[in-house]
């Protein structure tokens, strides 16, 4: 297997995922006899995944982007009777094989990578609860999901409305109402106590709700405009709802903002930033094999005279989980959440003003700064 070029490894990890399957099941015969052909044909494509996400892993140089993911993936397998050393010697059979190819620039951090997830089999995995009745709204965030989980989306609503009604602002409903129990959602699904379907039904009911407050405060009268943001998902990204967050709050605190969603076309997307002359462009990815495709967008926005001067800020899970992965794709920043996007961006753009403020009294160009991340 080489890693040297995507679309080789692409071309590859088919196969290769097919070879280590049918090793695993060969050496634990249990396997076809607790699961059958319809287990085999799960693992294969589980074995697919695994080796995308190793993949970006290695293209990132980014070991916690493949830990993380065997974390969640124990925990996620858990639900179907699958155990550690299941996992760990799927894991070990693609560690053998790497090591019997021939060897390449790439060679040495995948194995390094690997010994790493396959150490994390070991480890304890299970994830907190998101919902605290400690936090802020904590009690109130359990309610909300407690009635969408009870298909009880009326009731839901009501709850938003009394919050409100009691003088919550919509922007700590978003954080700690709306963002909380989405993190929820995604834990509960993971560990097997709700299902996909519930998943979506959930996330929808929320994308509703958030529709339903834009009238209190969508074309309300700003003293200045603070900027422009563009924000959108890349590549086929179907997970929107946070990067809906963070443009509501951007255009609650007073930016022009213009939100494309998934599915982007990327001329657009261009064509836009320099119609609006974008201050800041929002970008998300939550899948972490979406990280290439993101460095590739970063770097052809900077190519583009249009667009180069636009400032970048990232977000997404593996931006969580590697916060210094948004260096490697080539951003100017990155933040967690929403009310931490805004925050950065108002430090990326002030420092763009005091520089061009130095530039104007020195006729010279002040020291580039970096990008930095939220809390610098």
């Amino acid at each position: 297997m080489t890693l040297r070029q995507g679309k080789m490894l692409l071309d590859e990890i088919e196969g290769l995922a097919l070879e280590v399957t049918e090793h695993q099941y060969k050496i634990q015969p249990d396997l076809m006899q607790r699961y059958g052909k319809p287990g085999f044909e799960k693992s294969r494509r589980d074995t697919v995944y695994t080796l995308h996400y190793l993949a970006e892993s290695v293209r990132m140089d980014s070991p916690s982007l493949f830990v993380h993911y065997v974390g969640w993936l124990k925990q996620l397998l858990a639900g179907y009777g699958l155990t550690e050393a299941d996992i760990r010697t799927k894991l070990e059979l693609i560690l053998d094989r790497v090591r019997a190819s021939e060897k390449d620039e790439w060679t040495d951090r995948t194995i390094r990578i690997l010994n790493r997830g396959i150490a994390r089999t070991v480890e304890a995995g299970e994830v907190p609860s998101f919902l605290n009745k400690e936090h802020s709204l904590g009690a109130e965030s359990r309610m909300y999901l407690d009635a969408l989980l009870s298909g009880d989306r009326v009731g839901a609503n009501t709850l938003i409305d009394q919050l409100i009604e009691r003088g919550e602002t919509i922007r700590d409903i978003y954080r700690y109402i709306f963002q909380a129990s989405q993190y929820e959602v995604g834990r509960l699904w993971q560990t097997q106590q709700i299902s996909v379907g519930d998943e979506h039904y959930c996330t929808a009911a929320t994308q509703g709700t958030m529709s339903r407050l834009y009238a209190r405060w969508l074309g309300t009268e700003r003293q200045s405009r603070k900027g422009t943001l563009v924000s959108a998902c890349v590549g086929g990204e179907k997970h929107e709802i946070g990067l809906r967050m963070l443009t509501d709050v951007f255009e609650m605190e007073g930016w022009d903002t213009h939100y494309l969603g998934t599915s982007i076309d990327e001329d657009k997307l261009m064509d836009l930033i320099a119609q609006r002359k974008a201050d800041i462009v929002a970008l998300s990815a939550t899948m972490t094999f979406h990280v290439r495709l993101m460095k590739k967008l970063i770097a052809n926005l900077r190519a583009d005279e249009r667009t180069a001067d636009a400032l970048i800020m990232v977000g997404g899970l593996p931006f969580n989980v590697d916060p210094l992965l948004w260096q490697r794709v080539g951003a100017d920043g990155y933040a967690p959440d929403a009310e931490g996007a805004l925050a950065e961006a108002e430090r990326l753009t002030a420092n763009r003003r005091r520089r061009e403020r130095v530039r104007g009294q020195t006729g010279t160009a002040a020291e580039e700064e970096g990008g930095q991340g939220l809390g610098s």
